[in-house]
C-alpha cells in the first residue's frame, strides 16, 4: 500500500476512490504552490504493517522508502529514498545528464533554495509520470532518468 503525505504533516492512504491513481497523483502535484502546499510524498507501507493503527505499524520504518517532490507545480525537484545494501540512500531524480556537472539551478522549497542540475527541475505533468512509475513498478524511476546521490549526513 502507498500512503501520501503533504507538507510532512497530513497523511492518508493513496486510493482511487475519487479518481484513478495517476489522476490523483497529478492532482496532488498540481496543488503544490510553494506556500500552503510545498511538498508531496508517497511512501510504501507493507500491508503487514497495518497502517495506521495496527501494532506492527509502530515497528515499521516508514521513512525507509519514498518518493517526494518539493516546490511548486511549475518548478519542483523529485527525490527518492530507499535502502540499498542495508544503508539508507537518498537521491535526486533527473533526466539523463552527467551527474558530476555543476548544479547551476535552484528549486525553492518554502523559502530555501536547493541547488539542482537543470535536468533535475520538473513540472507537475512530468513529475506525475515519475511518481506513477514509482508507484506501479515497486520503487523505481522510469528508464531514461538518472539518480544523483544526495548525502544527507
Amino acid at each position: 500500500m502507498f500512503v501520501m503525505t503533504t507538507n510532512s504533516e497530513s497523511s492518508m492512504r493513496l486510493t482511487d476512490s475519487f479518481r484513478p491513481y495517476r489522476d490523483q497523483i497529478r492532482f496532488n502535484l498540481g496543488q503544490l504552490d510553494n506556500d500552503e502546499d510545498w511538498a508531496y510524498q508517497l511512501w510504501f507501507v507493507p500491508d503487514s504493517a497495518g497502517w495506521p493503527d495496527a501494532p506492527g505499524y509502530s515497528d515499521f520504518d516508514w521513512n525507509s522508502r519514498y518518493i517526494q517532490a518539493g516546490g511548486s507545480a511549475e518548478r519542483m525537484s523529485v527525490e527518492i529514498q530507499r535502502v540499498e545494501d542495508g544503508e539508507l540512500r537518498h537521491y535526486v531524480v533527473g533526466r539523463a545528464h552527467d551527474t558530476d556537472e555543476p548544479l547551476t539551478e535552484t528549486v525553492n522549497v518554502v523559502g530555501t533554495d536547493h541547488p539542482v542540475h537543470p535536468a533535475e527541475v520538473f513540472d507537475a505533468d512530468e513529475a506525475t509520470e515519475i511518481f506513477f512509475h514509482y508507484f506501479g513498478d515497486s520503487g523505481t524511476v522510469p528508464d531514461g532518468y538518472v539518480l544523483r546521490y544526495l548525502d544527507l549526513s
